[in-house]
């Protein structure tokens, strides 16, 4: 018995010392592995790559504000091209990001009060996307009033099961935030002095 103890002492040994002579082969061997698990990954999965493209195309751009669980397989990101003015038309470049397949979407455009939306930016078709899909719309407000608003955009999709909804404020402010403040404070009955 002890003969066969020292046999396997003397393999294992041997596979230690082959292990760490042949370090680097071994290492390189490895290395290359890895790198087609990775490759196999992206061909895998065309949609991750797919939507990590239209996340880089996308990358200036803010996401707008979606409150609650999304439920329309999209996402929305927003550019400003100017800072919002009083009485000025304001274009607001849209993405819409497909983050799952629809045979249909369609967005529509709403504004709190102090907003004038343009009609004719207000609505919008999409064909059938699959994972990843980008497109670009462009919406035009008008301030009407200094404040705090909100673009109210609604993203329909159409999906198995039936459509889908989800919604995106886009916030602007209108004037400077003295001007908020003033709004937000309640004026002081007359008669009443400090």
């Amino acid at each position: 018995m002890t003969s066969i103890d020292l046999r396997v002492a003397a393999m294992f040994a041997c596979a230690v010392l082959c292990t760490g002579c042949g370090g680097s082969g071994t290492d390189n061997a490895a290395a290359p592995a890895a790198k087609p698990d990775k490759a196999t990954k992206s061909a895998t999965n065309p949609e991750e790559d797919a939507l990590a493209a239209a996340e880089q195309q996308t990358a200036d751009m803010v996401h707008g504000v979606s409150p609650g669980k999304p439920a329309a397989p999209v996402d929305l990101k927003f550019n400003l091209s100017a800072k919002p003015e009083l009485g000025k038309p304001l274009p607001i470049d849209i993405a819409l990001l497909a983050t799952g397949a629809s045979d249909a979407m369609t967005l529509s455009v709403q504004a709190s009060d102090g907003l004038e939306v343009d009609p004719a930016t207000s609505l919008a078709n999409f064909p059938k996307s699959q994972v990843g899909a980008l497109y670009r719309h462009q919406i035009t407000v008008t301030p009407r009033a200094e404040g705090a608003y909100f673009v109210n955009v609604v993203v329909t999709t159409v999906v198995p099961g039936g459509p889908q909804s989800r919604s995106f404020a886009i916030p602007l402010l209108v004037g400077s935030v003295a001007a908020l403040d003033k709004q937000a404070q309640p004026e002081a009955p007359a008669g009443t002095g400090s």
